[in-house]
């Protein structure tokens, strides 16, 4: 019932990532969060992936869409935040897991050890794996993209938020052994609402169910349009120029 909230009825999903409070964004939509999260709902947005605090603060706004809290950050046993986040009615938990060969065994026992206790307390897991790094941009090879996104299915992830590759055939080839539904991020803001909407474009199109976008949302200078851009890619099955009228 949990995993199901994130979705809508045709298993596709249009999350709003909005967690990036916790690294001290304060500007453009992050500025004011509960009007931007109430325009981003009314827009058609499926699920918001937010903070702890955030979800206590505005829970009436979010009672009616799926909710993914942050667990990025905890130190030695992380019952007590899957318990709270369990109170607050969390519809799934969501971490980064580091990969490749510096210092990512650390990050992935951590993300496998709170997938075990997530799976005891039955809340779902959203695993966000990163070769390398986010700064490391060289290790961001489709290969390095699919073989982190497997390891990420394989120790617990019920849903893999990756990165897009750039190109629809190297996205199938990365992706085509991961066995967990996969949602791809948006990553810095590109100032590119086109080239962004075309890579969901091409991930829809080789299987990814949705999304996990932020700052390419929210610090858009209209972030309730391209939701609705976005939804008529990822619901509608329409074509980018399609989505693209919904910015006019």
């Amino acid at each position: 019932r949990r995993m199901s909230r994130m979705f809508a009825a045709d298993g596709k999903s249009l999350t709003l990532a909005f967690d990036h409070g916790n690294v001290g964004f304060n500007k453009d939509g992050m500025a004011v969060p509960e009007k931007t999260l109430r325009e981003a709902i009314a827009a058609g947005a499926d699920a918001i992936l937010t903070t702890t605090a955030q979800a206590m603060a505005f829970g009436d706004t979010l009672k009616n869409v799926g909710v993914a809290v942050n667990m990025d950050e905890f130190y030695g046993d992380p019952t007590p935040l899957v318990k709270q986040a369990m109170f607050l009615g969390a519809d799934m938990g969501k971490i980064i897991c580091y990969t490749g060969p510096e210092g990512s065994e650390e990050s992935i026992r951590k993300a496998q050890h709170l997938s075990a206790i997530c799976r005891l307390h039955g809340l779902p897991l959203m695993i966000e794996p990163i070769p390398g790094s986010f700064e490391n941009k060289p290790q961001h090879t489709p290969v390095n993209i699919g073989e982190a996104g497997r390891i990420s299915a394989e120790i617990g992830a019920d849903v893999v938020k990756m990165q897009y590759t750039g190109d629809r055939e190297s996205f199938r080839e990365a992706t085509r052994g991961i066995f967990q539904p996969i949602i791809v991020l948006g990553g810095p803001n590109r100032g590119d609402i086109k080239a962004v909407l075309t890579d969901v474009h091409g991930a829809i199109a080789e299987g990814a169910v949705g999304i996990a976008i932020g700052r390419n949302i929210w610090a858009h200078d209209t972030p309730a349009k391209v939701i609705a851009a976005m939804n008529v890619i990822i619901h509608g099955g329409g074509s980018v120029d399609d989505a693209m009228k919904e910015l006019a």
